[in-house]
This record gives C-alpha cells, structure tokens and sequence, in this order.
C-alpha cells in the first residue's frame, strides 16, 4: 500500500469539499469559522491563507490536512481520514490504518520540525476517532476544548445598580478592541471593527462602571445563525453583567429568526457556566492536544 501526502492544488477542491462535508455534515466549522456545508470557496480562501495537503492512498483520494497558527505557533487544524471498518476489520484493514497513521504523524513532526516547533498541536473534533486512535498511539497529552453551543433561552435580567448598558458605535472601536484582547486574549484589527459597524445585521453593546467600558457584547447574524461573543473585566464578574449583555443578542437574534451561536473553551469554568446558565445546548467540541518533539 502506497501513502503518500502531498499540497492540494485548485483541481482537488470538489475532492476537499467531499471529504470536509463527509467528515462533518454541516454546522460550524472551526477550520472556516462558519456555520454550515463546506462549499469550494471555503477552500479557496483557506488554500490562500493556509497550507493544505490531501492524503492518498494507492493514488486515489483518502483524506485531508489543514495547518493553520495559533498566535505565532503552528497548528494542526484538520486531520480527516476515513473511518476504520469496524470492530469486524481483518488484519490487512488494521494494517492498512496504522501505515496511514504513522504516515500522517512522520508528517506532521516534521512540518513542525521545519517551522523550528518543538510542541506538535493539533485539534480534531471529538468525534474524530481516527484523530483519537493516533493521539493515543503518538502519546499527545489534552490541552483544551473549545466547544459549540447553539440556542439559548432568554432571561428577566436588570442592569446591576451603578452601571450602565449601551449600544457602541464607531467611536468605541478603541475599547471594544480593548475589551476583546483583554477578556478573550483575542487580538482584532481595526479593519474588521470598521467594518462591523456598516453592517446592518450585527450589533455591538457596552456596559460602563461610571462612563468606564467594563463589558462588551458583539452580536451578528452570518451563515444564517445568530453568532454572539461576550467578555467582562475580571473585577467585574458575577454581577450579572454578561448575562444583561446576552439578552440583547437574544433580542436581536430573535427579530431576526435566526438560532444564537457561540463558542467557549471547556477549561474556562466561569465561561461554561455562563453558557449553561442560558440553556445553551452543545452542538459539538474540538479537542486540542499537545505533544513534545
């Protein structure tokens, strides 16, 4: 059996697509950073920001891999090879998925050893049991993981006493940037803030403590659900503030008849209690995991 991993190229996007949407049926891809079937000009944006490989065996179409960065380090974004057989697959079946999993972890360390990495991050959906087989068998250790939540029940939620919630405008780029690395360690440039605020299905809110911006919410429709991202500073959590923010997504959202979604990592208590506390519903998790090379 021949395995071979080698950079895709314009004519093997239907392929890609094929493979993507086989993997996950839909929903919110992380890879993408949107919600539903991976389409052709999904993979000809990320070819043009991201490395991507297709994986084949005996020359014909097997799977896909995807590197993309966190911050200034590498990582595995995708890794999506078929399913094994079953619990009935001979020996010549379990053979065939070892020799592409060796195939695939040689690979993967030495595209990390090139960008001079010595942790190996990767990140596959829970439902990925190729992934997890080669996790197990490779010894990578869990990280975090960032999970999908749809859906949310409104709440009777009051503006705690001595603050105020407002909706942000333009002007308040500079601290809804601020607000966003500082609460969610996420770095936004003006550019994309520019062009939020000429967007008539999203919405942007801010609570002060004394005209000070202490909370942010970002609320916009795309993909055809309702995305929603809240932070609050640290001294000011547990007052009810991200809940006051959330029911203006809610609101929104709801005008627009579309389903709320949002993200979180799993390792974040305060964050997955929140969620929950809305009754938000799981929809899938990606799991991240790390290995010394």
């Amino acid at each position: 059996m021949q395995v071979t991993i080698t950079p895709a190229e314009p004519s093997h996007v239907p392929t890609l697509v094929d493979l993507y949407d086989r993997a996950y049926h839909g929903g919110y891809s992380a890879c993408f950073d949107r919600y539903g079937p991976a389409s052709p000009q999904d993979f000809w944006w990320v070819q043009t920001e991201k490395p991507v490989f297709l994986l084949e065996v005996n020359h014909k179409p097997h799977g896909v891999i995807i590197f993309g960065r966190m911050g200034r380090q590498m990582l595995v974004e995708e890794v999506l090879i078929p399913a094994p057989v079953g619990d009935r697959a001979g020996d010549a079946e379990a053979k065939a998925m070892e020799s592409i999993l060796n195939t695939v972890h040689d690979f993967l360390v030495k595209r990390f050893h090139g960008e001079h990495q010595d942790l190996l991050t990767l990140r596959c959906a829970e439902t990925n049991a190729e992934v997890l087989n080669l996790v197990r068998r490779y010894d990578f250790t869990f990280a975090n993981a960032l999970v999908v939540a749809t859906g949310a029940a409104r709440r009777d939620a009051r503006v705690p006493e001595g603050y105020t919630v407002r909706r942000a405008g333009q002007a308040d780029s500079h601290p809804v940037a601020r607000l966003q690395e500082e609460t969610l360690n996420v770095t936004v440039l003006p550019g994309v803030l520019n062009r939020l605020w000429k967007q008539a299905d999203a919405r942007v809110f801010l609570a002060e403590r004394e005209k000070f911006p202490v909370a942010f919410l970002i609320a916009q429709v795309k993909d055809g659900v309702g995305r929603w991202t809240v932070g609050v500073r640290e001294a000011h959590k547990g007052k009810g503030l991200g809940t006051v923010l959330a029911q203006e997504a809610l609101q929104f959202f709801s005008a627009n008849h579309v389903t709320p979604m949002t993200t979180y990592w799993a390792l974040d208590a305060q964050s997955a209690a929140f969620v929950r506390s809305l009754d938000a519903r799981t929809e899938r998790t990606y799991l991240y995991f790390e290995k010394r090379i």
